[in-house]
Formats: C-alpha cells, structure tokens, sequence
C-alpha cells in the first residue's frame, strides 16, 4: 500500500497529480458539494457521470504509480515503488555520494560499531568508549548546526504593502559547494581570540573547511542584526548581540566582518579534501567500479506494457502523448534477460569541481529536459533541494508521524545524516 501525496514532489493532492501529466486525459472529475456527499444519489441522478468518476481516480493512480517505478529504477536500479519519494531521492544522492566517495563522506569509525548514524547510542558510557575521537569533536558540528532561519519583524496586522524575500536554488546552491572532508588533517582548535584564528588560517581555508568553534562573543552596538544564533530552550533561538554559542567557521567569518570580537573557547577544523585527493580517489574508484549490470527484470514487466497500451489509454507506438515510460517499458524489454551495458537514459556522473557540484548540475542540467511543471521536471528539482534536508534526518531526534505503524516515533538519522554537511 502506497500513499499518492507522500510519491509527488509536495505532497500533491490526486487532482495535482493529474496535472503532472497535461497531454494525457488524467485530470480529476470535479463534482458539485451535494454528489460529493451522497455518491448513491448521484449513481441515482447521472450513472453515466457517476461511472466515469469512479474510473477516473484509478487511472490517474496508476499512471502516477508506474510513473514513480519507471523513475524509481532510472534513479536506483530498483524497479519497485518506494514509499516515499524522499526515499527515493536518498537512494539516489546516497549512491551519487556515498557509495561513489570512496569512504569519504563518513569519518572511519574505531571499530564499526559507532557511526554518526548512532548519536543517541554515542552518548552512553559504552559509546563514548567505542566511538574513538568521534564524540571529541562531533559535539562541536552538532552544537553548530541550528537549522534554517526565518525571520519576520512585524507581528500581528500587517497594512499596506511587505515583502517576503527568498532565496531561489538555496538549498541546491549550498550543495554545490560542498566537498568531501580531508578526515586525516582533521585539527582540534584550541582557545584564542577570533582574531588570532583568522590570521592563523585566512578566510580562504575557513571558507574551504568544515569549522565549527564554541565562542564567547560581544557585537558592536552599531550592528542591528547580529547573525551568531544562541539558544533559549529546545525550541527557540535568539540573536543576541553578546553571549555564548557554537557556530560554523561561515558564521565566525560573518560575523569578524562586522567587528565582532570573539573569545574561541574550543573547536575542530577540517580542510576540504581538494583538488588533488580528489584525482586520486576518482582513479582508485575507476580501477574499482564494476561495469554496472542491470538487473535482471522480472516478466511482470510485459504485463505492464499491455496495461499502458490497452487498459488505460489504448496508447500504441504512434501515440502521440508525452509519457517517457511507455518508451523506456518498451525498449526495457529488448534487455529483460540482463545485460552488461547500461541503457541509453541512464547518464554518467556529471563533471565539476567536486562530486556535489556534479550531482547539483547534473540533476538541474537533466531538469530542463523536461516540460516545466511535469513529473520529472518537480522530480529533479525536488532531489536537488532534498539533499540538505537528508543530510539533516535525525540530528535534531524530532518525533514523526509513522504510516506504517500508526504510531509516532523518533525519525531515524538516514544514511545521508551529517552535521558537517547539513550545518
């Protein structure tokens, strides 16, 4: 069983789904307030109305569903529908970085049995011993990361005209300018002035490093919006113009800039892992990566075929409709039994500065492909904005609705969670 609004990009109702799709006849059935109340009396008044209404939500169900399996295998390999579509997009990012990095995305553990997917556990007597030098220095990036900021300075009635100004691509943006951290020049920074640690290294290395510092500071009170964030109680966060925080290695540089003086009581600083290493990792993963065999797909596919040529639109190989997924059944079944080479549709790792810069421009080079407003055009758009928020699961133990026990429940850090990346 599978929810429709948790497999569209925003939690589409059924009639946003429909229109996913505008050169196919999959928009919703409007009726009146009445029909909708009594569906026996509009069986009664219009039969023919009540019988096309109750084949029109199906269709627009299972199109979308086959849709999603068909993007679900371009993306993964897995010709199934995931429950959700930010599943979908972790597998998809968690492939692109994790299992393409060469061990680089996650520190190396002491033993394996700590990880930074294992905060809650960390915190214990026995994790504290098993996690090695993680629980040194992951406190600080934990302790930096505070999550998004909005603000609003007014309150109450609002008369005339205001502005709501936003930020296009934020979240993409931040991702491309991420790299793999260099773990074995990780540096532990000891007490000083904020002055003496931005002579030490320069805004360069700061800008280029994974920085979190605990700090005491005092803003000038010339400055009307101090930007270093400190925190009330679990929920709230205030920026203050004198107190003590952790903050990123961004926020101490924006914050020198506007002749703040800060006391660094403690930190980590870890370079990016650069040009160089980078080269070398990319020649290790090219000696190691397999050819990529598809997998073997299962016959069911054929009947999937039939249903898109004949039980939904009666849609033949001159159809003129806009549907990548009768093409890709179609050619999908040329190379059921398995094969060694990797279909057309399947695009190799974007090239850029780093392999986040590589997945952000491909995945917004593919976007354009297709019409604006479509499925796989909010597709693309939504694993590109999805990857800070997968980097962010779990650090913050928030409780979450869970459908498949009925029940709340603490949302699990996924395989993509880092405070390093997500602060």
């Amino acid at each position: 069983m599978r929810d429709t609004s948790l497999l569209s990009p925003g939690g589409m109702s059924l009639k946003a789904i429909g229109s996913l799709y505008p050169s196919l006849p999959l928009t919703k059935i409007e009726l009146s307030k009445e029909f909708y109340r009594d569906m026996e009396l509009l069986q009664l008044k219009n039969p023919v109305l009540f019988r096309e209404y109750a084949l029109q939500d199906p269709k627009i169900v299972l199109w979308h569903a086959l849709e999603v399996q068909y993007s679900h295998y371009k993306f993964t390999g897995k010709y199934s529908i995931p429950l959700t579509l930010s599943s979908l997009a972790s597998s998809f990012l968690e492939n692109k970085l994790i299992v393409k990095g060469n061990g680089q995305y996650h520190p190396k553990t002491q033993n394996g049995l700590i990880s930074v997917r294992n905060i809650p556990k960390m915190m214990t007597p026995a994790g504290v011993e098993l996690s090695g030098d993680l629980h040194e220095y992951l406190d600080y990036f934990l302790g930096s990361y505070h999550g998004g900021r909005n603000e609003s300075f007014l309150y109450g009635i609002v008369q005339g005209e205001f502005y709501d100004y936003d930020l296009p691509g934020a979240y993409p943006t931040a991702m491309s300018i991420l790299d793999y951290p260099a773990w074995d020049k990780k540096q532990m920074v000891q007490p000083q002035s904020g002055s003496d640690f931005l002579c030490l290294l320069g805004e360069t290395k700061i800008l280029r490093s994974y920085t979190a510092l605990k700090v005491k500071f005092e803003f000038p009170l010339t400055v009307q919006y101090p930007n270093l964030p400190v925190r009330l109680d679990f929920t709230s966060i205030i920026f203050p113009s004198t107190g003590e925080t952790f903050c990123t290695g961004l926020e101490f540089l924006l914050a020198m800039r506007l002749r703040c003086n800060i006391k660094i009581l403690g930190g980590v600083y870890i370079p990016f892992l650069g040009k160089k290493d980078r080269k070398n990792n990319k020649a290790r993963d090219g000696q190691s990566r397999s050819s990529g065999i598809i997998p073997v797909i299962e016959p069911k596919i054929i009947e999937l075929v039939n249903i898109y040529k004949n039980n939904i639109f009666g849609l033949t190989e001159n159809s003129n409709v806009y549907s990548e997924n009768y093409h890709f059944l179609k050619n999908l079944l040329k190379t059921s039994k398995g094969t060694d080479k990797k279909p057309s549709f399947i695009k190799n790792e974007g090239e850029g500065e780093t392999e986040f810069y590589g997945v952000v421009y491909e995945l917004l080079d593919e976007r354009l492909k297709y019409p604006k407003g479509s499925y796989m055009n909010l597709l693309y758009k939504f694993i590109a904005n999805a990857g800070i928020g997968q980097m962010a699961r779990g650090l913050n133990q928030k409780s979450r609705y869970d459908s498949q026990t009925n029940s709340t429940r603490i949302q699990p850090a996924g395989a993509l969670v880092s405070p390093l990346f997500a602060g």
